[in-house]
């Protein structure tokens, strides 16, 4: 009987963002241009810092082999191979986004 009644009251609620899509230009388009901006700047110092930690990395991972601590070159490794994926994340990010409002929006 409860379960009937919520499934009636959920039923009767309609979605109040039906229709309705973003918009950026609402604050004019001065505003549009520095947010833009800002989030470029941000996304291209992003990659530079994934740029230097792939560099760090590798050359970590040079300095333990010949070091020969296995340690070492792990954590080398791991630290290279996660800036890799990140440098891929950020360069590939607006093909991310853009699927992901396609596949949901």
């Amino acid at each position: 009987m409860l379960t009937q009644t919520l499934q009636t009251i959920v039923r009767a609620i309609d979605n109040p963002l039906n229709g309705i899509l973003p918009d950026f230009t609402i604050f004019g388009a001065e505003f549009t241009q520095l947010w833009q901006k800002l989030l470029a700047g941000v996304w291209g110092i992003g990659i530079i810092l994934a740029v230097v930690f792939l560099i760090i990395g590798i050359i970590k991972m040079a300095s333990a082999s010949s070091g020969g601590n296995p340690n070492d070159y792990k954590v080398a490794r791991n630290q290279a191979m996660w800036a890799g994926i990140s440098l891929g994340v950020l360069a590939a990010l607006a093909i991310i986004v853009g699927a992901i409002l396609a596949v949901f929006g």
